[in-house]
């Protein structure tokens, strides 16, 4: 066996022609040599460059694998015939072509490059006589058919139809007044006496054009412009034409606007059509005229009065922010009002005045809750969702808004129930900051930067003076700035009451974030501190020594312990029990009140921890009524570092999830962190 030194087929000894290629063969040309085989001298005759060791001998640098690679490829393309290069090409090219097909979700395109595939790979085979054929250009026609099938490839990649469906003319509205289109076969979107809005496919560009031209010797010429693919025109009785051509997928559109009748034209004398000038029509219509705007559409107005317009509109103040283009023309005046002027064709010209708008910043900080609710925040302008609040993080929105009042709300991303919000009032550029706070209620508002117009959600209007709470009873007092709102509501006792001249219960005076001089109706944030201070007898003051006898002769005062703060006896106690906040300004103002008194109350256990690395010393987390994973509201209470005889318990375990009665020594309040530190004195089962 021999080797062709063209293609490297395998031939029989006495070949004279390669059946492959037609090179002639010469007896005497050895094959070529293998690889592995290559003498030095014939390596050593490359133009790879030569390295010259000591001894004066020079020898080839070694190749890198990425040269021994090309300097193969390159070998191996310049011994393919002329016909195994084309279908080299044609391979690769049919390849990408099912790639695309694919990525495009064109099956049938994608089945037609794969029959281009087989065929090329067909007539490879048949060129090699590894498929036997009996006529040798059969090869030439496999090749020929599968270039051919190019066209319904491309095809595919072109039109698709949709709704297409064939439409008779007759059924067109306005067909007496645009011409007939060649096709019949297309998509109606619109068809009324006033609007024709129409797809019509199998369109070439050649039948493009004759429509044109047929549109245009059915009179559509007034103001036309004309591009390669599109054509615009009115004809005399006012009808707007417009004409789009896809060359893509061979589709025109077609779209037919009637003309528009207007009535006599009186210009208004409204604050904002004053500032304007009255345009020289008295035709025309027009369609707002309010505080938020004015608009109006003016025909019988040429270009050359539309333009004249527009110089008189600049000459009114209208210059601020100035854009202009052949046919349109907008401006603010130094009040902020935008003006709009566009002329529309066929003598129509538009005008319009928007109120001026207001660049509102608006910063919001959601305070981060230590355990329970943690939920998102929505944040609505009016009903306008701006974005949503990541919890414990905060978000700037930069909005434009026109005069007004408008509601900012937030609304929990978990419960659409839970709410707060603020109303502002928009007149000037505004930079507002708020912070909110979570609970599972409500989401508590604070306005940080900002003039609020009336009160919103999160806000309440004291229902009487300072003064007039004065010698009322401190439970209707109570119940009146609940039921108006008021959700931080403390009391400070007077025990005072000797001779009996005052009532029990009697208000000495009502503290709103301090002050005591307040008005009926003045609007403040619902959970505004607010203290209510009265009267009670001195005996009932539970800090009173109590003096007692002793069994010996002399007596001497002895001071017994004061009785445990409860939600009976201690106001204070019931109402930071009750308030329904994570973190109040209160619960720092009863730790340094009651410090080292003792409470009691029904409570629950939130939460439980290793302290530090120690196995039987614990943090616990405690709050007030009865457990629910879901829920807790009002403070958080903290045993830090206590083991299991510490708690003084009659349970066998102190887990998570037990309603408990606690009695514990007030120690402190820590703000940052939101968390009430006591100290156990028992913790006991209910």
């Amino acid at each position: 066996m021999i080797k062709c030194s063209k293609c490297g087929a395998e031939l029989s000894d006495d070949t004279k022609f390669c059946s492959y290629c037609g090179n002639r063969i010469n007896a005497t040309t050895p094959p070529p040599a293998e690889e592995d085989s290559i003498s030095f001298e014939t390596s050593h005759k490359t133009s790879h460059p030569e390295t010259t060791w000591s001894n004066g001998d020079k020898v080839d640098a070694p190749k890198s694998l990425a040269d021994k690679i090309k300097d193969k490829a390159s070998d191996k393309w310049r011994n393919l015939s002329t016909y195994g290069k084309i279908t080299t090409v044609a391979m690769s090219a049919f390849v990408l072509l099912c790639l695309v097909a694919l990525l495009f979700g064109k099956t049938a395109a994608a089945i037609i490059a794969i029959l281009q595939i087989v065929l090329t790979v067909a007539a490879v085979l048949m060129k090699k006589q590894v498929i036997k054929v009996p006529q040798k250009w059969l090869h030439i026609v496999a090749l020929v058919l599968a270039v051919i099938l190019l066209v319904p490839y491309m095809t595919l990649f072109g039109m698709d139809y949709g709704d297409a469906e064939k439409f008779a003319w007759s059924d067109i509205l306005l067909a007496d007044v645009i011409p007939e289109p060649k096709s019949h076969l297309g998509e109606i979107l619109a068809n009324s006496d006033e609007y024709l809005s129409l797809y019509v496919y199998k369109t070439s560009a050649e039948d493009y054009s004759k429509y044109v031209d047929a549109c245009e010797e059915k009179g559509f010429t007034v103001e036309a412009e004309q591009s390669d693919l599109s054509y615009y025109a009115y004809n005399a009785d006012g009808y707007k034409l417009s004409l789009y051509y896809d060359e893509n997928d061979s589709k025109m559109s077609i779209s037919v606007d009637a003309a528009e009748e207007y009535g006599a034209l009186v210009w208004p004398d409204s604050e904002i059509a004053s500032m304007l000038p009255v345009p020289k029509s008295t035709t025309g219509e027009i369609t707002q005229d309010d505080e938020k705007g004015f608009a109006a559409y003016v025909s019988d107005t040429p270009i050359e009065e539309y333009n004249a317009y527009v110089a008189a509109c600049a000459d009114k103040g209208f210059t601020v922010e100035a854009s202009e283009s052949e046919k349109s023309y907008s401006a603010k005046n130094s009040n902020g009002y935008q003006l709009s002027v566009s002329y529309q064709g066929n003598g129509v010209m538009s005008i319009s005045v928007d109120e001026p708008e207001y660049a509102v910043s608006l910063e919001i900080e959601c305070v981060e809750n230590l355990l329970f609710s943690k939920y998102d925040v929505d944040v609505y302008v009016d009903d306008s969702m701006q974005g949503t609040i990541s919890h414990g993080t905060t978000e700037t929105y930069n909005l434009n808004l026109t005069k007004g009042v408008y509601e900012i709300k937030f609304v929990s991303a978990e419960d659409d129930e839970v709410t707060g919000g603020v109303s502002i009032d928009i007149y000037q550029d505004e930079s507002l900051k708020y912070k909110i706070s979570c609970t599972s209620s409500q989401i508590n508002v604070e306005t940080i930067q900002g003039t609020v117009s009336q009160h919103g959600e999160d806000e309440a209007a004291i229902p009487q003076s300072a003064s007039s709470y004065k010698y009322q009873n401190y439970v209707d007092v109570q119940t009146e700035l609940s039921e108006a709102g008021f959700t931080n509501i403390s009391f400070e006792i007077l025990y005072d009451i000797e001779l009996g001249w005052t009532e029990e219960g009697e208000v000495d005076s009502v503290s709103v974030d301090g002050n005591a001089e307040f008005e009926q109706g003045d609007i403040f944030k619902k959970d505004i501190a607010i203290v209510i201070t009265y009267h009670m007898p001195e005996e009932d003051n539970p800090n009173k020594p109590v003096e007692s006898e002793t069994p010996n002769s002399t007596t001497e005062p002895t001071t017994e312990p004061a009785e445990n703060l409860t939600v009976e006896n201690c106001p204070d106690l019931a109402a930071m029990l009750s308030n329904k906040a994570e973190i109040d300004d209160s619960y720092s103002a009863f730790a340094t009140k009651y410090k080292g008194r003792i409470i009691e109350f029904d409570g629950r256990i939130d939460y439980c921890t290793k302290h530090g690395d120690y196995n039987t010393r614990f943090d616990y987390l405690v709050s007030a009524g009865d457990y629910d994973p879901d829920h807790q509201i009002g403070p958080s209470f903290k045993f830090e570092d206590v083991n299991y005889y510490d708690l003084n318990t009659d349970l066998d375990t102190v887990s998570v999830g037990l309603n408990v009665r606690i009695v514990a020594e007030v120690i402190s309040f820590d703000s940052n962190s939101g968390l009430f530190y006591l100290e156990p004195v028992s913790v006991t089962g209910r």
